[in-house]
């Protein structure tokens, strides 16, 4: 934990305090600290405590580094702090779902909350726990915010879009017992209040057509509406229509936009992608990109390879490969692109492309 003891003699206000639980993903963890950093700088009688828990494969948030650094750029370090709870090692075959692993650390969440709220501390000011922001996919610790009397809110780090449809499904669900992972090929769009146009069943996200990953995510959506409300990573200019669903004038809980949340750090020390990056041309470069979850077969990436050969584009590739069970395992990076790329691809892109790591 980043707890720094300071001289009791100090405080004399009680600060107001927030427990944020951001999901074990680095692009999960890194925005809801950024958000943290904004919440003490706009409001110096709030007091935030970050709770860490470790991804279950390890992984870059799990990174103790990584997780520093994260902290060292804010000048309210008395007043946001982090603590990373102790989870047991996970072998490969006893791995478990994101949402259900996240479950499993409640009594440690608990315990490291009771020891954030303690009275009788010394080392830091008296705090009054206020609410938890969780992220979407720890929506089971609102069980622990409802235990220690406070609301929960919750960090959305994608949009506002992404949730209405995946709200407006789990009432379709519920409600009409309609399930879209057995649509028929005789169904071609659907129509959501979130959008102004009827939406393409074929470009609906794998989640929801994944029979697997649908319930996981109904079961989310029916916890999102006991919410006190939402913060969501958008823009209001950039979705003034689906954002009008969550008004709080209905059924749903406010959704507060508070994006664009973005961690731009550098601490001097600019990479060797950004570089690179500088000194393309303006508007040159493709980013191929597929979140965190995003991975590939070897005859996907070579297809794509070849692609990128034949189009003579400049490209900046986060490469990664598919993972064998994404329940349970993140994808992860080749251990040789050399046998996975056609032959030559790199020497013959090297001026004008970067495949990278994630």
């Amino acid at each position: 934990a980043n707890q720094k003891v300071q001289n009791p003699k100090r405080y004399t206000k009680m600060k107001i305090e927030l427990v944020f639980i951001p999901s074990p993903g680095i692009g999960h963890l890194r925005s809801a600290v950024e958000l943290a950093k904004q919440l003490v700088t706009t409001d110096g009688r709030l007091s935030i405590s970050v709770i860490i828990i470790p991804h279950a494969s390890g992984g870059d948030a799990g990174d103790s580094d990584n997780i520093s650094s994260l902290f060292t750029t804010t000048s309210n370090d008395d007043r946001l702090r982090y603590v990373t709870i102790s989870v047991a090692d996970q072998t490969t075959a006893d791995r478990q779902p994101t949402q259900i692993y996240i479950e499993n650390q409640k009594p440690q969440v608990r315990d490291a909350v009771s020891k954030l709220v303690d009275p009788t501390r010394t080392d830091s000011p008296p705090r009054r726990l206020a609410g938890f922001v969780v992220d979407m996919f720890c929506i089971s610790m609102m069980d622990l915010a409802n235990e220690f009397g406070v609301p929960s809110y919750m960090f959305y780090t994608s949009n506002a879009t992404f949730l209405g449809i995946t709200l407006h499904l789990q009432l379709m669900y519920d409600e009409k017992k309609y399930d879209v992972s057995e649509l028929d090929d005789s169904v071609e769009e659907l129509e959501f209040p979130c959008l102004t146009r009827p939406y393409p069943v074929k470009c609906l996200p794998h989640v929801f057509l994944s029979k697997q990953w649908l319930l996981l995510f109904l079961a989310q959506a029916r916890k999102f509406r006991e919410l006190k409300g939402i913060l969501v990573n958008t823009v209001a200019e950039l979705e003034p229509h689906a954002l009008k669903l969550f008004s709080g004038d209905g059924d749903l809980p406010q959704a507060y936009p508070v994006g664009p949340l973005l961690h731009l750090e550098d601490n001097g020390k600019q990479s060797e992608t950004l570089q690179w990056l500088d000194e393309q041309p303006a508007k040159s470069v493709v980013f191929l990109c597929f979140g965190s979850m995003g991975g590939f077969s070897e005859e996907q990436t070579r297809e794509i390879a070849v692609a990128l050969d034949r189009s003579g584009h400049r490209f900046l590739w986060p490469l990664r490969r598919a993972s064998p069970n994404i329940m349970t395992e993140p994808p992860g990076d080749f251990t040789n692109l050399e046998d996975v790329l056609p032959e030559g691809f790199l020497d013959r892109t090297l001026d004008r492309g970067k495949v990278i790591g994630w």
